[in-house]
């Protein structure tokens, strides 16, 4: 509990500071380098007081990142802060509505091209994927959990669609990610963070740009597939 609190107590007196040194400092540059080079820092500050190890492979396939989408599975809180700092990419979210409604947080967030996402509107929700589309074909990348939401279980769940319908229209490149450990450092449900490691692998990269409209059961079966073979 003390790892756990420490963690807490430092990103409760980092993020504000740093939240508003970022965006104006954003503002007045016009680039939004700042806010992740800040985040990264807190991120990887707070892995190492939790003592998060990471060990990872694949990460040569993030030689080139434009119009991609990173695909992980999802088992913890600990996932979104582990793949931050680990894969090095400046990468865009689909984030659910409520997280811009945290102080300074949310800020930073809608200055830094994340995209909410009402999940209660269909209509919302729609135009998200609208704008995510249009995020990827201007060259940027996405993080995108293809189940949703945390594994109740730890296993692999269903995927959603909607990520891999953006990915096609879009013409863009998915990165599978496994990763492993995560759930047993912070399972879901509790806020304790226990010391251990983390494994990531950045597997092959598929070309949804290759794959129709109508293939994207096709496409979705497959990023599946090699991250269940990954995780087994």
């Amino acid at each position: 509990m003390i790892r756990s609190a420490l963690v807490f107590a430092f990103l409760l007196l980092y993020v504000p500071p740093a939240s508003v040194v970022g965006i104006v400092i954003s503002h007045l540059t016009g680039s939004v380098g700042i806010l992740y080079r800040l985040g990264r820092f807190g991120v990887r500050t707070a892995l190492v007081l939790a003592r998060t190890r990471i060990v990872t492979s694949g990460l040569e396939h993030l030689a080139e990142t434009r119009n991609t989408v990173v695909m992980p599975n999802h088992v913890s809180h600990l996932d979104a802060p582990v793949l931050f700092e680990v894969l090095g990419v400046d990468f865009k979210a689909l984030v659910k509505a409520e997280l811009f409604r945290l102080p300074f947080f949310g800020r930073v967030l809608l200055r830094a091209g994340f995209i909410p996402v009402h999940r209660e509107d269909k209509e919302k929700a729609r135009l998200a994927v609208d704008a995510a589309i249009a995020s990827l074909r201007e060259g940027h990348c996405f993080l995108v959990f293809p189940e949703g939401t945390r594994s109740r279980t730890g296993a692999l769940g269903d995927f959603r669609k909607g990520a891999f319908v953006a990915a096609v229209q879009a013409g863009s490149r998915i990165l599978p990610v496994a990763v492993r450990g995560t759930r047993e450092l912070m399972p879901r449900g509790g806020f304790r963070i226990r010391r251990g490691t983390v494994e990531v692998r950045v597997l092959d990269p598929l070309d949804a740009g290759s794959y129709s409209y109508d293939d994207r059961d096709r496409l979705l079966a497959e990023v599946r597939s090699r991250i269940a073979a990954a995780l087994s």
